[in-house]
């Protein structure tokens, strides 16, 4: 017989919000994930972060003293998984359950809505359309869906006709203490024999066909033609294989474009770059150019997603159309050529960042949905 909780306070009063993720890698989704626990730990609540055997985020949180479980969540383990996530929620006493993946979505959402006590929020970090198959049902069980930028919330309204109140944007934030320009250590440019003096260009992302690499090296190409002295940085990791790399000797840009993998030190990297790029195909927010806008960076990157939230054109960078390797050429030899525009749209951006987009923020206003949220199922129940 299944026990439905009252809303009694706990014994130690403190509220215990348990996060889902059945991605194995460590990209920006799961970055957030992470930034989500650590924070609302330091804030008094206790935090469960349910991942996959040899998950990245479950590595990264146990090495700061975040609670993690593992639980098999692949095909053939979904019906023991969802009696293990309801098993737990039960004994924990769970509040909240966010879920992030398709995967742990659908198996969670099923074993918190069983168990009547959590409040259950899904949050939506890609821009992919949601497609009409029967299993995506489980969008609907939420009580409230975050995205991660308010173009995804938009689609979500307009393609996939979801009640506008349910779905509620809360963009990621950024450490401005991390991602201080002030407070820089290292410097990529001498680990990598890159003169103080030469114009460096360079984009940092999980490097997949969505993030329009190959134009980025078109354009180095035509950037060269003009400014041959000028480098170019290429930083993360290719979860398919070593393709850009390949495409890099190819064009025999061997000595012009360094690839020095996934790196943990990005504040470091964005202080020695003159620009930075994200010339995506698509994407949700743009993480990384938020990142470099705290970094007082001047950003080209492309029209697409949520990437307008942050780039305002010709005021906290330059918005170029995607797949454009001509257009994108000539917005970074602009800002190379003109240092005076490049500080002015970094200082910018910095002050963009500083004002609607910091981790505090985001923080603030996710804790400010639960208490909402709990509020109201305190009244219902």
């Amino acid at each position: 017989m299944l026990v439905i909780w009252d809303f009694s306070p706990k014994v130690n009063d403190m509220l215990t919000i348990l996060h889902t993720e059945s991605a194995k890698r460590w990209g920006g989704q799961e970055r957030r994930t992470f930034a989500e626990a650590v924070e609302f730990k330091k804030r008094g609540y206790r935090v469960i972060l349910v991942v996959q055997p040899g998950s990245e985020l479950g590595k990264h949180a146990k090495e700061v003293g975040i609670e993690v479980r593992e639980i098999r969540m692949w095909n053939k383990d979904i019906p023991k998984a969802f009696f293990q996530l309801f098993s737990l929620m039960r004994r924990e006493r769970v509040d909240i359950v966010n879920t992030h993946s398709p995967k742990d979505s659908w198996i969670a959402s099923f074993a918190a809505r069983l168990t009547f006590r959590p409040i259950l929020l899904r949050t939506r970090h890609i821009t992919v359309p949601i497609s009409n198959h029967p299993l995506n049902i489980v969008y609907k069980m939420p009580h409230k869906i975050i995205t991660i930028g308010g173009a995804i919330r938009k689609a979500m309204i307009e393609i996939n006709r979801f009640p506008s109140e349910k779905i509620v944007s809360i963009p990621t934030g950024v450490d401005l203490d991390r991602f201080n320009p002030d407070k820089v250590k290292g410097n990529i440019r001498k680990e990598l024999g890159i003169d103080q003096d030469t114009p460096l260009v360079g984009s940092i992302s999980i490097i997949r066909t969505e993030k329009g690499f190959p134009y980025f090296l078109e354009a180095a190409q035509e950037i060269l033609k003009v400014k041959p002295e000028t480098r170019f940085l290429i930083v993360g990791h290719e979860p398919k294989g070593d393709t850009v790399a390949q495409e890099v000797r190819k064009r025999g840009l061997g000595d012009k474009v360094f690839m020095p993998g996934l790196r943990e030190d990005i504040p470091n990297i964005l202080a020695r770059l003159d620009v930075f790029v994200l010339c995506s195909l698509r994407e949700a927010f743009g993480q990384a150019i938020a990142q470099a806008l705290a970094m007082e960076r001047p950003v080209v990157a492309t029209n697409v997603g949520g990437i307008p939230e942050l780039i305002k054109d010709n005021q906290t960078g330059l918005l170029i159309p995607p797949a454009d390797s001509k257009a994108l050429a000539r917005a970074i030899l602009e800002l190379l050529e003109n240092r005076e525009k490049a500080k002015r749209l970094g200082k910018n951006g910095r002050r963009l960042i500083e004002k609607k987009f910091s981790q505090e923020t985001m923080i603030e206003r996710i804790e400010d949905l639960y208490q909402e949220l709990l509020k109201k199922k305190r009244k219902e129940n």
